[in-house]
Protein backbone atom coordinates (compact mmCIF):
# COMPACT_ATOMS: atom_id res chain seq x y z
CA UNK A 1 0.00 0.00 0.00
CA UNK A 2 1.18 3.57 -0.65
CA UNK A 3 -0.05 6.45 1.58
CA UNK A 4 -0.12 10.00 0.64
CA UNK A 5 0.62 13.33 2.64
CA UNK A 6 0.98 16.55 2.43
CA UNK A 7 4.11 18.30 3.90
CA UNK A 8 3.88 22.27 4.13
CA UNK A 9 1.77 24.84 4.57
CA UNK A 10 -0.25 25.88 8.02
CA UNK A 11 -1.45 22.60 8.52
CA UNK A 12 1.89 20.66 8.78
CA UNK A 13 1.06 16.93 7.61
CA UNK A 14 -2.14 15.83 6.60
CA UNK A 15 -2.91 12.69 4.55
CA UNK A 16 -4.38 13.40 1.49
CA UNK A 17 -5.66 12.10 -1.97
CA UNK A 18 -3.03 11.24 -4.54
CA UNK A 19 -3.24 14.04 -7.18
CA UNK A 20 -2.38 16.63 -3.99
CA UNK A 21 0.17 14.86 -2.08
CA UNK A 22 4.07 15.38 -2.18
CA UNK A 23 5.21 12.81 0.30
CA UNK A 24 4.64 9.16 -0.39
CA UNK A 25 4.80 6.36 2.50
CA UNK A 26 5.56 2.76 1.02
CA UNK A 27 3.95 0.87 3.75
CA UNK A 28 4.18 -2.80 2.65
CA UNK A 29 3.58 -2.25 -0.79
CA UNK A 30 3.44 -5.21 -3.26
CA UNK A 31 5.69 -6.25 -5.82
CA UNK A 32 3.46 -3.91 -8.43
CA UNK A 33 3.38 -1.22 -6.24
CA UNK A 34 7.06 -0.46 -6.75
CA UNK A 35 7.20 -1.79 -9.88
CA UNK A 36 4.76 1.09 -10.76
CA UNK A 37 6.27 3.50 -8.98
CA UNK A 38 9.74 2.73 -10.39
CA UNK A 39 8.50 3.03 -13.78
CA UNK A 40 6.71 6.25 -13.08
CA UNK A 41 9.84 8.58 -11.94
CA UNK A 42 12.35 6.43 -13.67
CA UNK A 43 14.28 5.48 -11.06
CA UNK A 44 17.07 2.47 -10.62
CA UNK A 45 15.32 -0.74 -10.78
CA UNK A 46 17.20 -1.92 -7.57
CA UNK A 47 16.82 1.04 -5.22
CA UNK A 48 14.37 -1.20 -3.36
CA UNK A 49 16.73 -4.35 -3.48
CA UNK A 50 17.67 -5.40 0.00
CA UNK A 51 15.49 -2.93 2.17
CA UNK A 52 14.61 -5.90 4.15
CA UNK A 53 17.99 -6.96 5.28
CA UNK A 54 19.73 -5.74 8.16
CA UNK A 55 23.07 -5.73 5.77
CA UNK A 56 21.54 -3.18 4.00
CA UNK A 57 24.57 -0.44 3.75
CA UNK A 58 23.84 2.86 4.78
CA UNK A 59 24.48 5.66 2.04
CA UNK A 60 23.70 8.97 0.40
CA UNK A 61 24.26 9.12 -3.21
CA UNK A 62 22.40 11.44 -6.04
CA UNK A 63 19.55 9.93 -8.34
CA UNK A 64 20.73 10.53 -12.25
CA UNK A 65 18.54 10.39 -15.16
CA UNK A 66 15.52 10.09 -13.34
CA UNK A 67 11.68 12.35 -13.50
CA UNK A 68 12.54 14.10 -10.58
CA UNK A 69 14.70 17.49 -9.69
CA UNK A 70 17.65 17.11 -8.02
CA UNK A 71 17.03 13.65 -6.48
CA UNK A 72 19.03 11.65 -3.99
CA UNK A 73 18.45 8.39 -1.93
CA UNK A 74 19.29 8.11 1.67
CA UNK A 75 19.21 4.65 3.61
CA UNK A 76 19.69 4.09 6.72
CA UNK A 77 19.21 1.62 9.77
CA UNK A 78 16.51 2.17 12.31
CA UNK A 79 16.24 -0.50 14.92
CA UNK A 80 12.53 -1.90 15.91
CA UNK A 81 11.47 -2.50 19.54
CA UNK A 82 10.40 -6.31 18.88
CA UNK A 83 13.21 -7.38 21.51
CA UNK A 84 12.28 -10.66 21.37
CA UNK A 85 13.65 -10.84 17.66
CA UNK A 86 17.24 -11.64 16.82
CA UNK A 87 19.08 -8.43 16.03
CA UNK A 88 19.22 -9.13 12.42
CA UNK A 89 15.80 -9.19 11.91
CA UNK A 90 15.16 -5.97 14.00
CA UNK A 91 17.93 -3.96 12.04
CA UNK A 92 15.14 -2.63 9.34
CA UNK A 93 16.53 -0.31 6.57
CA UNK A 94 14.54 2.89 6.07
CA UNK A 95 14.91 4.40 2.17
CA UNK A 96 14.28 7.88 1.95
CA UNK A 97 14.53 9.49 -2.13
CA UNK A 98 14.63 13.02 -1.71
CA UNK A 99 13.80 15.89 -4.65
CA UNK A 100 12.64 19.23 -4.67
CA UNK A 101 9.17 18.44 -5.14
CA UNK A 102 8.31 14.70 -3.80
CA UNK A 103 9.72 12.81 -1.05
CA UNK A 104 9.42 9.51 -0.91
CA UNK A 105 9.98 6.98 1.96
CA UNK A 106 9.70 3.46 2.66
CA UNK A 107 10.07 2.86 6.53
CA UNK A 108 10.13 -1.58 6.58
CA UNK A 109 6.92 -3.67 6.46
CA UNK A 110 4.93 -3.82 8.79
CA UNK A 111 7.15 -0.85 10.46
CA UNK A 112 5.33 1.46 13.17
CA UNK A 113 8.09 3.90 12.64
CA UNK A 114 5.71 6.29 10.90
CA UNK A 115 3.01 6.36 13.35
CA UNK A 116 5.73 7.10 16.31
CA UNK A 117 7.39 9.76 13.82
CA UNK A 118 4.17 11.50 13.25
CA UNK A 119 3.08 11.06 16.99
CA UNK A 120 5.60 13.06 18.61
CA UNK A 121 6.82 15.43 15.54
CA UNK A 122 3.91 15.95 13.62
CA UNK A 123 4.11 19.86 14.64
CA UNK A 124 7.64 20.48 14.17
CA UNK A 125 8.16 19.28 10.99
CA UNK A 126 6.84 21.50 7.46
CA UNK A 127 9.58 20.34 5.49
CA UNK A 128 11.31 17.60 3.72
CA UNK A 129 14.64 18.32 5.13
CA UNK A 130 12.52 18.16 8.62
CA UNK A 131 11.10 14.90 8.29
CA UNK A 132 13.84 13.56 7.43
CA UNK A 133 16.05 15.08 10.23
CA UNK A 134 13.82 14.48 12.70
CA UNK A 135 13.61 10.68 11.62
CA UNK A 136 17.15 10.28 12.16
CA UNK A 137 16.85 11.94 15.75
CA UNK A 138 14.26 9.42 16.12
CA UNK A 139 16.42 6.46 15.42
CA UNK A 140 19.47 7.36 17.36
CA UNK A 141 16.79 7.47 20.12
CA UNK A 142 16.34 3.89 19.79
CA UNK A 143 19.97 3.12 19.40
CA UNK A 144 20.93 4.70 22.78
CA UNK A 145 17.94 2.71 24.51
CA UNK A 146 18.80 -0.09 23.34
CA UNK A 147 22.63 0.15 24.47
CA UNK A 148 21.25 1.24 28.05
CA UNK A 149 19.12 -2.35 27.84
CA UNK A 150 22.27 -3.73 26.90
CA UNK A 151 24.33 -2.12 29.79
CA UNK A 152 21.94 -3.94 32.27
CA UNK A 153 22.62 -7.16 30.73
CA UNK A 154 26.18 -6.46 30.70
CA UNK A 155 26.07 -5.66 34.35
CA UNK A 156 24.38 -9.17 35.15
CA UNK A 157 27.02 -11.50 33.39
CA UNK A 158 29.21 -9.70 35.32
CA UNK A 159 27.74 -10.77 38.16
CA UNK A 160 26.94 -14.58 37.03
CA UNK A 161 30.55 -14.44 35.77
CA UNK A 162 31.55 -14.50 39.72
CA UNK A 163 29.19 -16.78 40.72
CA UNK A 164 28.97 -19.59 37.96
CA UNK A 165 29.53 -20.66 34.14
CA UNK A 166 26.77 -22.07 33.39
CA UNK A 167 26.00 -22.61 29.50
CA UNK A 168 22.88 -20.87 30.05
CA UNK A 169 25.13 -17.47 30.80
CA UNK A 170 27.57 -18.50 27.81
CA UNK A 171 24.35 -18.08 25.74
CA UNK A 172 23.35 -15.02 27.21
CA UNK A 173 26.74 -13.60 26.95
CA UNK A 174 27.32 -14.63 23.36
CA UNK A 175 24.26 -12.87 22.62
CA UNK A 176 24.82 -9.52 24.17
CA UNK A 177 28.18 -9.43 22.01
CA UNK A 178 26.24 -10.78 18.84
CA UNK A 179 24.00 -7.67 19.54
CA UNK A 180 26.92 -5.33 19.93
CA UNK A 181 28.54 -6.13 16.84
CA UNK A 182 25.93 -5.62 14.63
CA UNK A 183 25.31 -2.03 16.53
CA UNK A 184 28.71 -0.99 16.46
CA UNK A 185 29.17 -1.91 12.29
CA UNK A 186 25.65 -0.32 12.15
CA UNK A 187 26.10 3.04 13.67
CA UNK A 188 29.61 3.15 12.13
CA UNK A 189 28.41 3.18 8.52
CA UNK A 190 25.26 5.32 9.49
CA UNK A 191 28.06 7.83 10.58
CA UNK A 192 30.00 8.25 7.52
CA UNK A 193 26.83 8.60 5.26
CA UNK A 194 25.21 11.19 7.70
CA UNK A 195 28.51 13.18 7.39
CA UNK A 196 27.77 13.36 3.81
CA UNK A 197 24.47 14.99 4.37
CA UNK A 198 25.22 17.09 7.07
CA UNK A 199 27.76 18.11 4.12
CA UNK A 200 25.18 19.50 1.57
CA UNK A 201 24.57 22.86 2.04
CA UNK A 202 21.38 23.21 0.37
CA UNK A 203 20.18 20.74 2.49
CA UNK A 204 21.05 22.64 6.12
CA UNK A 205 20.18 25.53 4.32
CA UNK A 206 16.05 24.20 3.88
CA UNK A 207 16.58 22.63 6.98
CA UNK A 208 17.44 25.80 8.77
CA UNK A 209 17.29 24.29 12.20
CA UNK A 210 20.45 24.31 14.12
CA UNK A 211 19.40 23.03 17.38
CA UNK A 212 17.88 19.42 16.18
CA UNK A 213 21.36 19.04 14.33
CA UNK A 214 23.10 19.62 17.56
CA UNK A 215 21.42 17.18 19.18
CA UNK A 216 21.45 14.68 16.58
CA UNK A 217 25.51 14.84 16.44
CA UNK A 218 25.25 14.83 20.57
CA UNK A 219 23.41 11.74 19.88
CA UNK A 220 25.85 10.10 17.50
CA UNK A 221 28.47 11.03 19.68
CA UNK A 222 27.12 9.40 22.63
CA UNK A 223 25.93 5.92 20.84
CA UNK A 224 29.35 5.65 19.74
CA UNK A 225 30.90 5.90 23.30
CA UNK A 226 28.14 3.79 25.03
CA UNK A 227 29.35 1.20 22.17
CA UNK A 228 33.27 1.63 22.70
CA UNK A 229 32.56 0.96 25.91
CA UNK A 230 30.31 -1.98 26.03
CA UNK A 231 32.90 -4.02 23.70
CA UNK A 232 35.38 -3.04 26.66
CA UNK A 233 33.09 -4.35 28.88
CA UNK A 234 32.13 -7.44 27.16
CA UNK A 235 35.67 -8.43 26.89
CA UNK A 236 36.24 -7.89 30.08
CA UNK A 237 33.26 -10.13 31.40
CA UNK A 238 34.02 -12.78 28.42
CA UNK A 239 37.90 -12.80 30.29
CA UNK A 240 36.16 -13.70 33.72
CA UNK A 241 34.33 -16.32 32.60
CA UNK A 242 37.41 -17.61 31.30
CA UNK A 243 38.89 -17.30 34.12
CA UNK A 244 36.29 -18.21 36.57
CA UNK A 245 36.37 -22.13 34.63
CA UNK A 246 40.12 -22.18 34.37
CA UNK A 247 39.79 -21.63 38.39
CA UNK A 248 37.05 -24.01 38.80
CA UNK A 249 39.04 -26.71 36.89
CA UNK A 250 42.05 -26.00 38.94
CA UNK A 251 40.21 -26.70 42.33
CA UNK A 252 38.17 -29.63 40.49
CA UNK A 253 42.31 -31.42 39.58
CA UNK A 254 43.09 -30.57 43.31
CA UNK A 255 40.23 -32.85 44.60
CA UNK A 256 40.95 -35.27 41.93
CA UNK A 257 44.87 -35.63 43.12
CA UNK A 258 43.36 -35.38 46.58
CA UNK A 259 41.25 -38.84 46.26
CA UNK A 260 44.00 -40.67 43.99
CA UNK A 261 46.52 -39.99 47.52
CA UNK A 262 43.59 -41.49 49.54
CA UNK A 263 43.47 -44.43 47.50
CA UNK A 264 46.74 -44.87 47.05
CA UNK A 265 47.52 -45.80 50.58
CA UNK A 266 46.05 -48.78 51.04
CA UNK A 267 47.17 -50.08 47.63
CA UNK A 268 50.65 -48.96 49.06
CA UNK A 269 50.26 -50.99 52.21
CA UNK A 270 49.23 -53.86 50.90
CA UNK A 271 51.97 -53.86 48.39
CA UNK A 272 54.33 -53.79 50.58
CA UNK A 273 52.32 -56.58 52.96
CA UNK A 274 52.20 -58.88 50.03
CA UNK A 275 56.01 -58.83 49.38
CA UNK A 276 57.77 -62.11 49.87
CA UNK A 277 60.90 -60.61 51.73
CA UNK A 278 60.16 -62.20 54.58
CA UNK A 279 60.42 -60.63 57.92
CA UNK A 280 57.10 -58.77 58.04
CA UNK A 281 55.04 -59.28 61.66
CA UNK A 282 52.01 -60.92 61.45
CA UNK A 283 52.70 -63.27 57.83
CA UNK A 284 52.47 -66.12 59.48
CA UNK A 285 48.89 -65.10 61.79
CA UNK A 286 45.48 -65.20 60.34
CA UNK A 287 44.24 -62.17 61.62
CA UNK A 288 47.72 -60.45 59.33
CA UNK A 289 45.07 -59.58 56.34
CA UNK A 290 42.75 -57.74 58.72
CA UNK A 291 45.36 -55.54 60.40
CA UNK A 292 47.03 -54.31 56.58
CA UNK A 293 42.93 -53.88 56.25
CA UNK A 294 42.64 -51.84 59.26
CA UNK A 295 45.85 -49.94 59.58
CA UNK A 296 45.04 -48.64 55.50
CA UNK A 297 41.54 -47.79 56.53
CA UNK A 298 42.85 -45.76 59.34
CA UNK A 299 46.11 -44.07 57.33
CA UNK A 300 43.30 -43.01 54.35
CA UNK A 301 41.11 -41.57 56.94
CA UNK A 302 43.82 -39.76 58.52
CA UNK A 303 44.72 -38.32 55.61
CA UNK A 304 41.33 -37.84 54.36
CA UNK A 305 40.25 -35.58 57.44
CA UNK A 306 43.77 -33.46 56.89
CA UNK A 307 43.17 -33.25 52.77
CA UNK A 308 39.26 -32.21 53.62
CA UNK A 309 40.76 -29.37 56.21
CA UNK A 310 43.11 -28.25 53.54
CA UNK A 311 41.91 -24.84 51.74
CA UNK A 312 42.18 -25.41 47.55
CA UNK A 313 40.95 -22.19 47.06
CA UNK A 314 44.35 -20.82 47.47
Amino acid sequence: MIKHFQIGGNDGIQQVPAAESNWLVLDDPSEAERKNLIEKYNLPAEIFVGARAAEEVSHFDALEETSLTNAYVLVLTNLSEKKAEKIEDRLKPIIFILSDSLLITYFGNKSSFLDHLLQKYKDKITTFEGLITYSVFMLYNHYIQELLAIKKDIDALDQAARKTTENKELFKLADTNRKVVYLDHTLAGQKSTLDSLWQKEQFIEKLNNPKVLYDIRLHQKHAEELIKIYRDLLETVGGLFSDMMDNNLNHLMKYLDSAALIISIPALISGIWGMNTGGLPGKGSNTGFFLVVGASIILAIVFGIHLKRKDFSK
